[in-house]
């Protein structure tokens, strides 16, 4: 076989010459460091940066944690009761009746793995050479803030349903509501942040009371600044403001029982709490479930339900005479 061999012309051996020059310029390789300097700098402000508070718990430092709490995500019960979706809703409201509600178990799951994530981003975090921080160590931390916030999404999805639900309670009118669920959203976010799973309550309840809060506080500030600036024609009309005032004492009085319940259902077992919470609708998300439905639930027969909840109920009636709490 013949093979043509054709020599380089000048031009080509001189650029190319040119290029290993350019390559051993000390000013290059100087540029060069530079830009790598730069990086790695501002990749380190922006993982000192990530919120990664976290819950803790004594099993996120057991050897075989990563393989449990990162293992895929419970199933849902084939013979879980659907929500019908109400006819006549806007578009995003009845988008969120085609995302399923989280079973105790998946919802369990969805914050251990939240957290834990935030926990091993933070012990890496650290482990950081402030002088020199490790590139893989800066990327590992990034990628396990990215897999936190991606879990925190689904519980907010998961729970956006119960936004609605409390908003309306409120009545802001037709031309507020949705500016209501926005600011109600925003309250989830942060509770999904602050929930803390190991106490063995549902979020539902919690989230429940944050956002009762959350619109006390600021329809009470409107009421506030309305009431400042009235004319005085709208003086004449106080009683309205009358009627304002004691439409948040309630409010006020209904979170402050709601927190007392839930200081009260501490003494239950987890499945005691989880019992309750669907026969008397704790759940915020669910109206109270008969005997047979939870047994359903539970995989277990109504009488038996009807015992656990009548345990439960004596087990609270000491836990509220001893906190001095009246009958809820």
């Amino acid at each position: 076989m013949n093979t043509t061999f054709t020599k380089p012309k000048y031009g080509d051996r001189h650029s190319a010459r040119e290029g290993r020059k350019d390559l051993s310029d000390p000013r290059l390789h100087e540029a060069a460091r530079k830009v790598r300097c730069e990086d790695r700098a501002a990749q380190a402000a922006r993982v000192n940066e990530l919120p990664l508070d976290f819950m803790p718990s004594k099993e996120f430092k057991r050897a075989t944690a990563a393989d449990r709490i990162l293992a895929p995500t419970p199933e849902s019960p084939a013979n879980q009761r659907k929500v019908k979706r109400p006819a006549g809703l806007p578009p995003y409201l009845a988008s969120l009746y085609e995302v399923p509600l989280l079973t105790t178990e998946q919802e369990r799951h969805l914050f251990r793995k939240y957290n834990f994530l935030k926990y091993r981003a933070s012990k890496l975090r650290a482990e950081l050479d402030a002088a020199r921080p490790s590139y893989r160590q800066m990327n590992e931390i990034e990628n396990l803030h990215r897999q936190a916030v991606e879990t925190k999404n689904q519980i907010i999805r998961a729970n956006l349903r119960l936004v609605v639900s409390v908003a309306k309670k409120y009545n802001p009118g037709p031309d507020k509501f949705f500016e209501a669920v926005s600011e109600g959203n925003i309250s989830l976010m942060k509770a999904v942040e602050k929930f803390d799973y190991t106490r063995g309550f549902k979020f539902s309840t919690y989230a429940t009371w944050a956002l009762q809060k959350n619109y006390f506080r600021a329809y009470e500030t409107q009421s506030r600044y309305a009431d400042h600036f009235r004319s005085g024609h709208d003086e004449s009309l106080g009683w309205a403001a009358d009627q304002r005032s004691n439409g948040f004492e309630q409010e006020r009085q209904q979170a402050q029982r709601e927190q007392q319940v839930e200081q009260i259902l501490r003494c239950l077992s987890d499945r005691e709490r989880e019992i309750i919470a669907k026969r008397y609708g704790l759940s915020g998300s669910f109206e109270g479930q008969t005997l047979k439905e939870v047994g359903a639930d539970l995989g277990v027969s109504k009488e038996r339900i009807r015992q656990l909840e009548g345990r439960a109920l004596a087990k609270l009636r000491d836990a509220a005479i001893a906190n001095k709490i009246e009958a809820l």
